[in-house]
C-alpha cells in the first residue's frame, strides 16, 4: 500500500500542478482519464475506469468560467477514485466521495491560486535586480512544491491511512444509509447529463436519446457497447451530411 500511496500522490501532484500544462489539461478535466490511470496505479484499472466514468457523468455539464470551477478535478477524479478502490467500494459510493472531496478540494485549489500570485510578485524583485536566472525558483519550484503540499500529501494520506478507516466505517454504516448513498450516487450522474443537455440539446437529436434508452433499458447493453453505438451514429451523421437535411430544424 505504501508504494501505491506514493504513486497516487505523484499522480495527484501532477494533476494539481503545472508540471506540463498541456498534458495536465488533457487529463485533469476528465475523471474518466485520471480515474483510469489511478486504477492502473492501484492495480485495478477496470475499477478505476468504472469509477472515473461514473464521476465523469456527474461533471459532464460542468463549465469552468474564468478559471473558477465548482469542484476540484484532482480531488474528485484522483483521490476519490483511489480511496474508493482501496476501500473496495462501488462506483456509486465513489461518486458520493467525489462530490465531498471535490468540494473540499476547492479550498486547496483556491489557496494554490492565491499563493501563486504572491510568488509572481516575489519574482518581480529578481526582475528589478536583473537576476533573471533565479526566476525559476518562484515561477516553477515553489508553485510545484506548493502543489505537492496541497495535492500530493493529502492523496498519500488518504490512500495510506484513509482506506482502512473508511472501509471499516463503511462496514459499520446501517444498511438503509448505505442504500441511500448508493441511490444518490445513481441519481447524480443523471443530474450531470441533464446539465449537459440543457446546454447542448437540440430536438433533432431526440431520436438518438430514445435509441440510447432502448439499448440500456430493453437490450441491456453495457456502457462500452452504448458508447461504440453512439460513436458510430455520430460518424454516420457527419459523413452522410445528415445535418443538411435538418437545416430547417432547431
Amino acid at each position: 500500500m505504501f508504494i501505491q500511496s506514493v504513486l497516487v500522490a505523484l499522480w495527484a501532484w501532477f494533476n494539481g500542478g503545472v508540471v506540463s500544462e498541456y498534458l495536465v489539461w488533457i487529463v485533469r478535466g476528465a475523471p474518466l482519464v485520471s480515474g483510469t490511470v489511478t486504477g492502473i496505479l492501484m492495480g485495478d484499472w477496470r475499477a478505476g475506469a468504472m469509477i472515473g466514468a461514473t464521476i465523469q457523468l456527474l461533471y459532464m455539464g460542468q463549465v469552468t468560467v474564468g478559471g473558477i470551477s465548482s469542484y476540484d478535478k484532482c480531488y474528485a477524479g484522483v483521490i476519490a477514485t483511489a480511496v474508493t478502490i482501496a476501500s473496495h467500494q462501488t462506483p456509486e459510493i465513489g461518486i458520493t466521495l467525489a462530490v465531498a472531496l471535490g468540494t473540499l478540494g476547492l479550498v486547496a485549489s483556491n489557496l494554490n491560486m492565491t499563493l501563486c500570485v504572491a510568488f509572481v510578485h516575489m519574482a518581480d524583485r529578481y526582475v528589478e535586480e536583473g537576476k533573471t536566472e533565479h526566476l525559476w525558483i518562484y515561477n516553477w519550484l515553489l508553485p510545484n512544491l506548493l502543489c505537492g503540499l496541497l495535492y500530493g500529501i493529502p492523496a498519500f494520506l488518504a490512500v495510506f491511512y484513509g482506506a482502512s478507516y473508511l472501509e471499516a466505517a463503511m462496514n459499520q454504516i446501517p444498511a438503509f444509509v448505505s442504500q441511500a448513498l448508493t441511490t444518490a450516487g445513481m441519481i447524480l450522474p443523471a443530474l450531470g447529463i441533464s446539465m449537459m443537455f440543457k446546454t447542448v440539446f437540440s430536438p433533432k437529436f431526440a431520436p438518438f436519446i430514445v435509441v440510447g434508452y432502448l439499448c440500456v433499458a430493453y437490450l441491456h447493453m453495457d456502457i462500452i457497447a452504448c458508447a461504440l453505438l453512439g460513436g458510430a451514429c455520430a460518424v454516420l451523421y457527419w459523413t452522410l451530411n445528415l445535418d443538411k437535411l435538418t437545416e430547417g430544424g432547431n
